[in-house]
């Protein structure tokens, strides 16, 4: 490997990052010189370099990379000007106001879990892309992106689904990036195969299910079970 090579990697790191009323996930990741605002990461999700998030929630296991814009602001294009001269907002330049309009309230922009955003993607304010979504790398995401599905282009469109229906739907019903990290553990090995992977998932909630109830009729049983016994004793004396 070569040292300039090495050296340039490192300078990078060192750039440091602007992170603001915002969550990250201990387990999260947000990359060198990346500006993140009002915005929340789930765990294990991450962010390559050089992004601008704004007013984004993204879920849990989301891979984003290089220089991905998403949330940004916008400009307001049914006013007679766009320039913020005449917004009432902090903006880097210019210093004059000829007015202080207020602007639109800024769109909460959602990013499901398991989604994957590919260099230089820009993302609208205020879309929602559904849970194991691709976002090609250069797409302009200006609508809603349906779970599982695959986009590219500008504006971005939809070219395939990564799975059947049916297969998608077990997937979202399944919620596995909501699983403790010991149920994901014990299946990961089954994550090459979405079949296998889904009727492990189905028998482990079936478990869970069933010992949930289990818990909750023995709950009950000592409950009023208890209660029975009080009342048949108070008639008889």
């Amino acid at each position: 490997m070569k040292l300039s090579y090495l050296y340039a990697k490192v300078l990078r790191r060192l750039r440091g990052k602007v992170i603001l009323n915002s969550i990250i996930h201990p387990t999260a990741k947000v990359n060198s010189g990346c500006n993140i605002l009002d915005s929340s990461f789930d765990r294990y999700s991450y962010c390559g370099c050089d992004c601008q998030i704004a007013s984004t929630e993204i879920g849990a296991f989301c891979s984003i990379g290089d220089r991905v814009y998403i949330g940004a602001a916008e400009h307001p294009m049914d006013w007679v000007s766009m320039s913020p001269v005449f917004e009432d907002t902090n903006h880097s330049w210019p210093d004059k106001r000829f007015a202080r309009l207020e602007l639109p309230p800024i769109k909460k922009t959602l990013i499901g879990s398991d989604v994957w955003i590919g260099y230089g993607a820009i993302v609208k304010q205020g879309v929602k892309i559904g849970h194991g979504a691709v976002i090609g790398s250069g797409a302009v995401v200006t609508k809603d992106v349906p779970p599982y599905a695959v986009v590219g282009g500008v504006p971005a469109r939809i070219i395939k689904y990564r799975f059947d229906d049916e297969t998608i739907a077990s997937l979202v019903e399944s919620k596995w990036w909501e699983m403790s990290e010991e149920d994901i553990q014990k299946n990961s090995h089954l994550i090459k195969s979405p079949d296998d992977f889904l009727e492990q998932i189905r028998e482990l909630q079936s478990v869970n299910r069933y010992g949930y109830k289990c818990l909750v009729y023995s709950g009950l049983y000592r409950e009023y079970g208890l209660l029975f016994t009080l009342c048949s004793e108070r008639r008889a004396a």
